[in-house]
């Protein structure tokens, strides 16, 4: 299980992650996805001119902090 300084470095590589209620790992499509429990909170998509998408919705404590961790790295 990977802590949240090595969550960061990974989101910020693009790097498979298994944390505790946080996972990540390049998906079906090819696009790298970001799970906070079983809910897809972020994603980038494929290719050298790949873009990030962050889920904007409201949840619970722990997954407004996933998806923090995942702005912070990707500075959006």
């Amino acid at each position: 299980m990977d802590n949240y300084e090595q969550i960061l470095e990974k989101l910020e590589s693009r790097t498979s992650f298994q944390g505790n209620s946080m996972r990540a790992s390049t998906g079906a499509l090819g696009r790298y996805e970001v799970y906070s429990y079983s809910t897809l909170i972020a994603c980038w998509s494929v290719g050298p001119l790949g873009f990030p998408w962050i889920d904007t919705k409201k949840y619970s404590v722990t997954t407004s902090r996933h998806q923090n961790l995942v702005r912070k790295a990707w500075a959006a």
